[in-house]
């Protein structure tokens, strides 16, 4: 009985949900049965407060951005069931620091100090990737959630050890953007122009121009009429 291999589909349509630990390049992939995706940008502002003005004054602070992002893992046959657990088992692994050679040269956890964070590349098409394009986008995760679907049942092993035949991961990602976000204060154009789905606007800058001057050749009329 032949199966369908969803992972050979997904690559070949590139819908591919790519994961990466920074620090070891170790690399899980999963087909993108997506469930849930949200990217959510939040501006943040100050609040001072200043005698005699009803309106507070709100200064500018940072931007942040988060996404959330869910998908299911489907397993037709034990063999793909056993691939599919060894990939949520690695994920797991991943949310782990890089740690140093202990102290006491014993192999234990002795004297062993942080060398690298869990930071994560994350890459889905063009709705994941860097800010530059052409790259999966850097940044971290503070958990996930594995969900076994108890009605499509699991494969059970001679020793009673249980594959899911479905199962659905999610988790919400911050990005670490590294390449500048705000515009050039001279031509008026985005720094980062594929920011942040690869949807560039062409001769922005010069379109931007173009109105401004625009705007002021209208106004050198009006007045020019008066």
């Amino acid at each position: 009985m032949s199966f369908t291999n969803f992972n050979e589909i997904a690559k070949s349509k590139n819908q591919v949900i790519r994961i990466m630990h920074v620090p070891t390049s170790t690399k899980v992939e999963f087909a993108a049965f997506l469930t849930e995706y949200s990217d959510q940008y939040s501006v943040g502002w100050g609040d001072e407060r200043i005698f005699g003005r009803n309106d507070s004054v709100k200064p500018y602070q940072s931007t942040t951005r988060t996404i959330s992002i869910g998908f299911d893992v489907l397993s037709p046959s034990f063999e793909s069931a056993r691939e599919n657990m060894s990939k949520i088992s690695t994920l797991t692994k991943m949310l782990y620091p890089v740690y140093s050679e202990p102290l006491d040269g014993s192999g234990g956890s002795i004297g062993r100090s942080i060398k690298a964070p869990p930071l994560l590349r994350l890459g889905f098409v063009n709705l994941i990737q860097s800010a530059g394009g052409g790259g999966d986008l850097l940044g971290c995760i503070e958990g996930f959630s594995f969900s076994p679907n108890k009605e499509a049942g699991y494969f059970v092993e001679t020793s009673g050890e249980l594959f899911p035949k479905h199962y659905n991961i999610s988790f919400t990602f911050t990005p670490q953007h590294e390449n500048p976000l705000g515009w050039d204060t001279v031509s008026n154009s985005f720094l980062t122009d594929t920011f942040p789905y690869s949807s560039v606007s062409e001769n922005q800058g010069e379109t931007n121009q173009n109105n401004q001057n625009s705007s002021l050749d209208s106004a050198a009329e009006d007045r020019s009429l008066e």
